[in-house]
């Protein structure tokens, strides 16, 4: 199995656990990227208004990466979690700020934007899918359910783990059947005046 199809299937079945198990507990999260070294989420709930324009909103995505390093050296797990800002009138993108985490939580990097520019979202790509769940509130890509974002995170880097490749089938060879022993003659109880 393709490695970004066994990462889709865990991701779903481990959304399906989850939702099963704490339904009331569980978070919906919209997947708006899922590549094979990459998964990035978006919580449709979290969501929020920028003060001051109806038309623009805001919402963090978590962006899980196999490699935080792009280059050389050696590979790093980690995540990073964005605050961009929409346009939805003018169907328009700009991040806000950034922090990177390795896997195990550690911030590794954060920055603000000073640039106040807008990009304009696309038609195709992670732009474009997180503004059809924010400004559209509609996903028609996939959603998974977890416990929290820390869980899914810790899910995602797990099914990496998992997709290590594992050994070629070594072939079985047959074992002979165990020859008959010849039988030794038992020896004679000799008694110790006899030695």
């Amino acid at each position: 199995m393709a490695r970004g199809a066994r990462l889709s299937l865990i991701l779903m079945l481990a959304g399906a656990d989850l939702g099963v198990a704490a339904p009331g507990r569980a978070g919906v999260y919209a997947v708006v990227r899922s590549e094979t070294d990459v998964v990035t989420v978006l919580d449709p709930a979290a969501v929020e208004s920028v003060p001051g324009d109806n038309s623009r909103l805001r919402a963090w995505s978590i962006s899980v990466q196999r490699n935080l390093l792009s280059g050389a050296g050696p590979q790093q797990e980690g995540y990073v979690r964005t605050l961009n800002e929409y346009d939805c009138a003018a169907r328009k993108i700009r991040w806000k700020s950034f922090f990177v985490y390795s896997r195990f939580g550690a911030l590794v990097m954060h920055k603000e934007n000073d640039d106040p520019g807008w990009d304009p979202i696309g038609a195709a790509g992670e732009p474009e899918a997180s503004a059809r769940v924010v400004c559209d509130h509609n996903n028609r890509w996939s959603a998974i359910a977890s416990q929290s974002l820390s869980q899914l995170v810790i899910t995602v880097m797990q099914a990496w783990d998992d997709a290590t490749p594992m050994a070629p089938l070594q072939p079985v060879i047959k074992q002979a059947a165990p020859s008959k022993k010849p039988k030794t003659p038992k020896a004679q109880d000799k008694s110790p005046t006899q030695r």
